[in-house]
């Protein structure tokens, strides 16, 4: 790598259109403000309106962002989301597929319909939101898609009963080394991230009505806190900008160490 190629300058994302699904709040809001900050226009997705007031009061901070509501579930909308965007702004840089829920349910107890609403949401949905965006990047020659994975991809999530999430979970990890090598050579990077607990209001809610939960997990950490939204983001950023340009197919954990021991 030549000198001039090194520096902060390669993670910057300036001139960049970025797309963050499941971006009405918590961590996807968090990473819809990081590209923003880092020089990207993102377009903030979700089902939830409020999605709108969250670009808009980005926007006021600054940043270049604006708004789709769509259902990520239905493939016809995902691809009218992605021709719509490249109509706007004539290209598609960056993808951050983050839209997802859990289910804590017994396993004897998941009927069909919670085993497909979440593969629908976690898996099936993931999978047509990257093909949709995807497909303007392989015709640019160049992109990076960043899916949002879990620890729950490579472990078992605790109290042990998220059987589909967790499996839903760990096929999103596949489908990044997967997509990773089909697009290797087309320009298209596909990584994914697998984040530890981290400090959402989900999880404070867990906190305050079941703290034994909470202390289990705590004692799990090494370091023996929750991650901060922002830790996420920043690797998320990393993944997105040229400063990972070696990197394809990986799934990389931001979980404070959880996942090694």
């Amino acid at each position: 790598m030549e000198m001039a190629q090194l520096g902060a300058d390669l993670y910057r994302l300036d001139g960049r259109v970025a797309v963050v699904t499941g971006a009405a709040r918590g961590i996807g809001e968090t990473i819809a403000r990081q590209l923003g900050a880092l020089g990207a226009t993102v377009v903030l997705t979700d089902l939830n309106p409020e999605v709108e007031a969250t670009a808009r009061r980005l926007a006021d901070e600054g940043l270049g962002t604006e708004a789709l509501v769509f259902d990520v579930t239905d493939v016809a909308a995902v691809g009218a989301a992605a021709d719509k965007i490249v109509a706007r702004h004539g290209r598609v840089d960056a993808l951050v597929a983050n839209a997802g829920i859990s289910l804590e349910r017994q396993a004897v107890d998941h009927s069909a319909e919670d085993w497909r609403r979440v593969m629908a949401l976690n898996l099936d949905a993931v999978f047509f939101t990257t093909q949709a965006f995807a497909r303007p990047m392989l015709s640019q020659g160049k992109g990076a898609v960043v899916l949002i994975s879990s620890i729950s991809g490579v472990g078992i999530s605790r109290p042990e009963r998220h059987v589909s999430y967790d499996v839903s979970k760990a096929g999103v990890a596949h489908m990044a080394r997967s997509l990773g090598v089909e697009w290797a050579k087309s320009g298209v990077r596909v990584n994914a991230v697998g984040p530890g607990y981290t400090d959402t209001e989900m999880l404070a809610d867990v906190g305050r009505s079941r703290p034994e939960v909470m202390q289990a997990w705590l004692a799990d950490i090494p370091t023996g806190r929750l991650l901060r939204r922002e830790e996420i983001a920043a690797v998320v950023g990393f993944l997105l900008s040229d400063a990972a340009s070696g990197v394809t197919g990986h799934l990389m954990m931001a979980d404070h160490g959880y996942s090694v021991g």
